[in-house]
């Protein structure tokens, strides 16, 4: 039920359009271009925030941040999950009762 429009800068779930910061939107385009794919915090700061070195925790603020708008519950992700000892994981084929 997501979908993100680059050109337009919007995104959607279920066809309601998402109030996503600058960072939301691209970690989300981001995710959604490489679903089931697991990337750690420092591949999502070079690849999304363009850094090659600065505070993870940023990465983490922003992953907690986005799944408050993309999950229906946040405090049991699962379509951005946590693999851990690696980082996070976007599975668009997650169903209730899976994931992390």
């Amino acid at each position: 039920g997501l979908a993100v429009d680059p050109a337009a800068r919007r995104a959607t779930k279920n066809g309601s359009e998402l109030a996503l910061t600058l960072r939301e939107f691209d970690l989300l385009a981001f995710f959604l271009t490489h679903p089931g794919r697991a990337f750690s915090r420092e591949d999502l700061m070079r690849e999304v925030w363009g850094w090659d070195f600065g505070d993870l925790s940023t990465v983490t603020v922003h992953v907690r941040r986005l799944r408050g708008k993309v999950e229906d519950d946040p405090a049991r992700p699962r379509l951005i999950q946590t693999v851990w000892g690696v980082g996070y994981r976007f599975d668009p084929t997650a169903r209730a009762g899976e994931g992390s």
